[in-house]
């Protein structure tokens, strides 16, 4: 993409990267033509809130780099639309943008897209029950007798959505810490250990340092490459379903 040049290019391909990381059932109920569901889903609402802040943080972080807010805006909106919906594309070397913006680029790996989209990453309705679940505790800690409900979208969720949840981000963090140091066998710089595994964990492609844009995961040894292939279908197929697709009990004959 970056061979191109083209600022209508970087838009157009951008615009359709950030709607194809929007929930499906959004879609639906525009065909449907239920708009006001649809337009007041609150997972739409983070996930453009995020893409827009994002974009705007990095490009003001990278003015100075860049001659121009105006390129430099083109060049973080290209950028966050392919990390967020975790489509793979660079048209600009992030490894050299500042410290700020590259932290940015992480979150966005580790967040990803909504739920029921083409994209990777722990999604953006996990983000919102693990907030308003984690409020909901810190509300319960001060008044204790209080009954807090976690609503989302004007709908209770129940209490094993919200475990579920909670256990997942429990599995994704226990998967990124082991995958750590199986990779940190290999003695590269921790930017070139955490980013390797949290862009296969969550199917982006690129990361930072030795695998940023502008490099490869080819230099890994075997072992690496194996434990990284299984981050990638980890974060695809999603940690439960490949947990109790090796597990005995799953093909036990119940005859």
């Amino acid at each position: 993409i970056g061979f191109y040049n083209s600022a209508y290019i970087d838009v157009v391909t951008g615009v359709f990267m950030l709607l194809f990381g929007v929930n499906f059932s959004i879609y639906f109920l525009l065909i449907m033509r239920k708009f006001r569901p649809a337009l007041k889903n609150s997972e739409l609402h983070l996930y453009f809130g995020i893409a827009a802040f994002a974009t705007l943080a990095i490009a003001l972080d990278i003015n100075g780099d860049y001659g121009g807010f105006w390129h430099s805006l083109r060049l973080s909106f290209f950028q966050v639309s392919s990390i967020i919906t975790t489509t793979g594309f660079a048209t600009a070397d992030f490894n050299l943008w500042p410290e700020f913006s590259r932290m940015i680029l992480i979150a966005l790996i580790i967040i990803g897209a909504c739920a029921g989209s083409t994209g990777g990453g722990i999604k953006v309705a996990r983000v919102i029950i693990l907030w308003k679940a984690l409020k909901g505790e810190m509300q319960r800690m001060l008044r204790p007798r209080t009954v807090k409900v976690v609503c989302m979208d004007g709908k209770q969720l129940d209490s094993h959505v919200i475990r579920g949840v909670f256990a997942y981000m429990t599995g994704f963090i226990a998967v990124c810490l082991l995958s750590f140091l199986c990779i940190s066998i290999e003695n590269y710089d921790m930017e070139t250990t955490v980013t390797s595994v949290l862009t296969c964990i969550g199917n982006v492609g690129p990361g930072l340092s030795a695998v940023g844009p502008m490099g490869n995961f080819s230099h890994f040894s075997i072992l690496s490459k194996l434990v990284l292939s299984a981050d990638m279908l980890i974060g695809r197929l999603e940690i439960f379903p490949f947990i109790l697709l090796f597990s005995p009990t799953t093909w036990k004959s119940r005859t």
